[in-house]
């Protein structure tokens, strides 16, 4: 889809959806001012930065309206305000839908979710609240809680004796 432009590409998506005429070109102008890509709807996909890209994924990820929408790392690779932007339009989103987000950015866990699911290796550890986790820990770090979570007694002694080893490297270096 690289060579396609925002507009092309969301026609494409909407007409696998089934939309056609005027319901598809409504629905496609509607996500396009939803996710401010009214600038750069001409240029080819390729072109356009990482975060225009990914709110033209995003686009096209809401174009059928769905009621639950699942994001992997959307605000990935995303410079800081570009980060405010997707944060605030699946914060709008969470008003009617159920959003499911999938990262290891602790910081985008605290900044956008009401609810914590941690999985390791494959089984659910925990299932609560951002506020109810933190109380876990003295620190109220959620960083600590997943650590603590999710590694074990083994990793954290094999992870201090390196951290011990590569500081006596640099002291006899």
């Amino acid at each position: 889809y690289a060579d396609m432009t925002p507009t092309e590409f969301l026609r494409f998506s909407a007409e696998i959806h089934g939309f056609t005429g005027s319901t598809r070109d409504d629905k496609v102008e509607a996500v396009i001012k939803k996710c401010f890509l009214e600038n750069v709807r001409h240029k080819t996909i390729e072109n356009l930065s990482k975060g225009y890209r990914q709110r033209t994924c995003f686009a096209q990820a809401i174009l059928h309206d769905p009621d639950v929408l699942v994001m992997d790392e959307p605000t990935d690779g995303l410079d800081p305000n570009q980060k405010k932007l997707v944060r605030d339009m699946i914060a709008e989103m969470a008003q009617d839908k159920a959003i499911i987000l999938s990262t290891h950015v602790l910081e985008e866990v605290e900044a956008m979710c009401n609810r914590i699911v941690i999985i390791n290796n494959g089984e659910k550890i925990r299932d609560t609240t951002p506020e109810e986790i933190k109380n876990e820990v003295p620190s109220g770090k959620l960083q600590d809680v997943f650590y603590q979570l999710t590694t074990t007694a083994d990793t954290r002694v094999e992870e201090d004796f390196s951290e011990q080893e590569f500081a006596n490297e640099e002291v006899s270096s």
